[in-house]
């Protein structure tokens, strides 16, 4: 799926099946978007299934590709049967964006033991679990691209966040241990770190004066990203220009993680 010759494919995802995690809000609906309008048919995925189904008849009134699937990534059975629905409706899956994950921002002390297993659960253990599900599909074809939307928590820690960051940085390390394990049979494994966003998930930062004033202070670009920023690394990475880069982390925060 190379595309020397030609600049004009080296972001097309034409014919691309693509199964985005947590597509119907946020950076995973961004994300699902993007890929759909760069031609790739997209797996629009979440817990509730009118809204899963709601965003992918939306992005068909729009004339993109995209079908639906509704299940807890948490729950092996069901994501079993996904991914078996994946492989009789499609054949195939060339694609995998790990979006979905949870946020609980606590400190260690105020941590129930039941809250940080259940964000390790989804966080990181489900996310290898969905990968290893979406590498059985592309191994058949030997072309893959998994793509985990990571966090630049995953190094940069703010007190009364504690669980988080570790999960973030767990899917920095997955990341890597795939692209070494399945580099070889065509099969590439990134991650995206993004900053802030001014997205749903951060509305209760961007309530607090305090916060966004120290935000913009230590931001080189003195504000929060936009949601529809994420999608041109996220294409990037899954695209035939990035055919050559594998176990990377890129961070998209517009500089806040470097700056003293």
């Amino acid at each position: 799926m190379n595309a020397t010759g030609n600049t004009n494919q080296l972001f097309s995802l034409n014919k691309q099946i693509a199964l985005v995690s947590g597509a119907c809000r946020g950076l995973g609906y961004q994300i699902a978007h993007g890929l759909a309008n760069a031609g790739a048919t997209v797996i629009v995925h979440a817990r509730d299934e009118q809204r899963a189904k709601d965003t992918a008849h939306a992005f068909n009134n729009m004339g993109l590709s995209a079908s639906w699937l509704s299940f807890d990534i948490t729950d092996n059975h069901a994501r079993k049967e996904a991914f078996e629905q994946i492989e009789e409706q499609y054949g195939r899956l060339d694609i995998l964006i790990n979006n979905a994950s949870i946020r609980i921002r606590k400190t260690l002390q105020d941590l129930t033991p039941v809250e940080i297993e259940h964000i390790v659960h989804t966080n990181i253990l489900s996310n290898i679990s969905l990968s290893r599900s979406a590498i059985n599909l592309m191994r058949k074809n030997r072309y893959g691209r998994i793509v985990t939307i990571s966090s630049i928590a995953g190094h940069v820690i703010r007190n009364g966040d504690f669980i988080y960051p570790i999960t973030k940085q767990a899917l920095n390390t997955m990341t890597r241990s795939i692209a070494v394990e399945y580099g070889s049979e065509g099969i590439l494994c990134n991650a995206v770190a993004p900053g802030i966003f001014d997205t749903e998930h951060n509305e209760a930062l961007v309530r607090e004066p305090d916060v966004m004033r120290k935000i913009q202070e230590r931001n080189p670009l003195q504000r929060l990203g936009k949601p529809d920023e994420i999608i041109g690394p996220v294409l990037f990475l899954t695209s035939p220009a990035a055919s050559y880069i594998n176990g990377q982390v890129l961070t998209v925060d517009g500089g806040l993680s470097i700056a003293f």
